[in-house]
């Protein structure tokens, strides 16, 4: 509910319960002119007033907001990007998704569906990358000394080689998958994230 709706509430009220703005400002004890404010929209109340003047009325604050869900096309949107963070930290492609979908999970729609299946696809892909690169750094330590007692450098270069392409190739798919995606949200289109392990339901 934006300040305006819960200035014309709050006004609607006290009205009808005869109340003047000083009589409603004493019961709840806060200022005459945060009674004004509050009725004409002119700044957006704490909490802590919001559930002392409706209070008189014996309404809490989860009666007095409208918590339906909203459409935010540029919330899916910036949400589905955080996805691209993984490019900086593997891990913080998953935590940065993780906090925009709590943070409005049940406040904007598509926002519960989208981040189930963007964190899903992020943990199995990064629980992928940690695996296979440590796969990989263990083959090439058992490979790098050779049954004289040489280390063999062709070993350890051919390690690197295959590392950063098993990184290249990662990177490109999770890269392309969440600009499809971004796509698909801007098109009004339901997101497919695949292939994933379905880690949160």
């Amino acid at each position: 509910m934006d300040s305006k709706a819960l200035g014309v509430k709050l006004k609607t009220l006290r009205l009808k319960k005869g109340y003047s703005q000083d009589e409603l400002a004493e019961s709840a004890g806060v200022s005459l002119r945060t009674v004004q404010r509050m009725e004409n929209a002119e700044a957006i109340p704490r909490m802590d007033t919001v559930r002392r003047l409706f209070q008189i009325f014996g309404m809490s604050p989860d009666e007095v907001f409208d918590w339906t869900q909203t459409e935010d096309k540029g919330y899916l949107i910036g949400m589905n990007l955080s996805g691209l963070a993984f490019v900086l930290i593997p891990l913080l492609g998953v935590v940065l998704p993780i906090v925009l979908w709590m943070s409005r999970k049940d406040k904007i729609t598509g926002v519960s569906e989208l981040g189930r299946q963007l964190v899903n696809f992020q943990i199995t892909w990064a629980a992928f990358y940690y695996l296979a690169t440590s796969l990989i750094i263990w083959i090439a330590s058992l490979m790098v000394i050779s049954g004289s007692g040489d280390i063999q450098p062709s070993y350890l270069v051919n390690g690197s080689f295959i590392r950063l392409g098993l990184i290249a190739i990662l990177y490109s798919f999770i890269i392309v998958m969440i600009s499809w995606n971004t796509y698909r949200i801007y098109k009004g289109l339901p997101s497919k994230y695949f292939p994933k392990i379905n880690f949160l339901k």
